[in-house]
């Protein structure tokens, strides 16, 4: 192990903020994810990319993406925004139930996958999970 590995602590999500539907129509759906990550380490790290799915009501929506880079300043909680983009075949798949969905008030929003960040030359995957209750108002519906 590497002196510097002795050192990393890992990055987490501590708390899902919000996911918020900006738009939902028969092109895609696009959301905004908020969420609070902890850095315990002494040190900055810039987050770089990420590979996160989304699934809407258990059935996948898209791809989730950071916004821009992002720094997360050293020992700190830091509030995280992200996009997720769900093409015309992803929301064809989530809206095959069209009228249980329209008829519900509540829909649960999940996602799974990791997040890359870097630090003092070193490039670090760390996991993201999580689910969420929205609403239709959420949904603009």
């Amino acid at each position: 192990m590497f002196p510097s590995c002795a050192l990393y602590k890992e990055v987490e999500v501590q708390e899902i903020l919000e996911v918020k539907v900006i738009e939902f129509d028969q092109d895609g759906a696009d959301c905004e994810i908020f969420m609070t990550v902890k850095n315990p380490n002494g040190y900055k790290i810039q987050l770089t990319e990420s590979e996160v799915d989304m699934f809407f009501e258990g059935k996948f929506l898209g791809k989730v993406e950071l916004l821009e880079k992002i720094v997360l300043p050293k020992n700190s909680v830091s509030t995280v925004q992200m996009k997720c983009l769900a093409d015309y075949e992803s929301l064809q798949s989530v809206m095959g139930n069209f009228i249980t969905i329209l008829f519900k008030s509540e829909y649960v929003m999940e996602g799974k996958g990791f997040v890359r960040g870097k630090a003092l030359l070193v490039s670090k995957k760390f996991p993201v999970e999580f689910r969420e209750k929205v609403t239709r108002k959420d949904m603009g519906f």
